[in-house]
């Protein structure tokens, strides 16, 4: 019993012998200073005092510079530290090739009819649907000199008068002009009489000045002006004020002979309040407006420059009709052999032609077709941006049939009179 427990009491005591002594071995002893200074004292750590990658309590650390090393004792070079290592140099990716946009605008130098816009940034958009409805014709083509900060009252007086004029000595042929500008012009206008606030009735003759002034290079250059009016914005405040800057674009486009175009009912609700979403130029709802409020979507550039296109069309049409009857052969007077005989009866009119068979019109097979994604638009050919009403004797039976239920009267003769006959 006695030699048991003493080979017990050995077997206790040597692991803590051997651990102790192997853990004390073990220990890495790091250099004093040079290179990593004296070991900071107990109170305060300075990691900075230790070799890269050296961490207090960390399993693994660095292998140290002096002291035992199992990879010195069989021979092995140790590893150069990380500071001492070279990068490698990575061969860099190929960049990759630029992706083709699904449709190249092509520049058209041979279209017959040159649409110029001008103005702020709403023109920059306006500019882009007018150039997307018009991308499939050759004979129009639309070019955009605008400015993204522009305004009449945010630079000098002459300076888009100036800007026009020297757009259009450069080259730049115009058959008509298309201007949207004033989205930033909510500005005080210093004069002779001293500073005045914006929309007071001084501020509002001084604009009025700032938008005749771009109207008369156009006039006195005999080209065509379509005036976009400017849309609500989210705020109600600047809404009110954009909408007394139309009336002066308004008085002054129909004073000088330009076309105004509304477009304020297109991007309000049914309670003519500013909306971000509404019905696309294919009557689908979209988003119409931006978030921050104020700019376009591609949507509705498009639907901004459906409402200008049936003024841009009509010029169009105009100019075409007056260069054909100016090209119609015109009597010269003075012309030997023309007598007032051959006068009369040039102005007569042409004896009718011998009566022929009647034909009678044939049914056609198929009716005509009507694509359902049509847009609406008035006899005039101004885009619909509201519910059709019914006004006047018209909307009486139909609302009384329609909404009450109750059936139209029957007509003597008709399929639904049911009354007998008189005796």
């Amino acid at each position: 019993m006695h030699l048991r427990t003493v080979l017990r009491l050995l077997l206790m005591v040597l692991p803590l012998l051997f651990t102790g002594s192997l853990s004390a071995w073990a220990q890495p002893v790091y250099p004093q200073y040079p290179p990593y200074g004296a070991p900071p004292p107990p109170g305060r750590r300075d990691l900075r005092a230790y070799p890269p990658g050296y961490y207090p309590g960390k399993l693994v650390q660095p292998a140290p510079q002096q002291g035992f090393s199992l990879r010195r004792l069989f021979g092995v070079q140790d590893e150069p530290p990380p500071q001492a290592r070279k990068p490698v140099a990575r061969p860099r990716r190929p960049a990759p090739p630029p992706v083709a946009t699904t449709r190249q605008e092509k520049p058209k130098t041979n279209a017959a009819t040159q649409v110029v816009v001008f103005g702020d940034a709403f023109a920059g958009f306006a500019g882009q649907g007018i150039a997307d409805l018009y991308a499939d014709s050759d004979d129009v083509a639309v070019v955009r000199k605008t400015k993204e900060e522009g305004g009449l009252l945010r630079s000098e007086s002459e300076e888009w008068p100036a800007y026009i004029r020297e757009v259009l000595d450069g080259g730049q042929k115009a058959s008509l002009a298309v201007v949207m500008i004033g989205a930033k012009d909510r500005v005080s206008v210093k004069d002779q009489g001293g500073e005045h606030e914006p929309l007071s009735p001084a501020w509002r003759e001084s604009y009025r000045q700032h938008v005749d002034a771009v109207l008369h290079v156009f006039r006195e250059r005999g080209i065509p002006v379509v005036w976009i009016g400017l849309p609500p914005m989210k705020s109600e405040a600047v809404s009110e004020d954009l909408l007394a800057m139309n009336e002066i674009f308004r008085e002054s486009v129909q004073r000088n002979g330009g076309a105004y175009v509304d477009i304020w009912p297109g991007f309000v609700d049914e309670d003519n309040r500013y909306t971000v979403t509404g019905p696309d130029v294919d009557g689908q709802p979209a988003k119409l407006r931006t978030n921050d409020g104020g700019l376009f979507t591609k949507a509705g550039a498009r639907k901004l420059a459906h409402f200008a296109d049936a003024e841009i069309k009509r010029i169009i049409a105009a100019g075409q009709a007056g260069a054909a009857s100016a090209a119609l052969p015109q009597p010269v007077e003075g012309t030997p052999g023309a007598t007032q005989t051959d006068s009369i009866e040039a102005a007569l009119p042409a004896l009718p032609e011998a009566a022929g068979p009647v034909s009678l019109p044939s049914k056609p097979l198929i009716g005509p077709v009507l694509p359902l994604n049509r847009p609406e638009v008035t006899p005039s050919g101004t885009l619909i941006s509201t519910q059709p009403k019914l006004n006047g004797d018209q909307a009486y039976p139909i609302q009384r049939a329609l909404r009450n239920g109750i059936a139209p009267s029957s007509r003597p003769g008709r399929a639904d009179d049911f009354r007998w006959p008189p005796t």
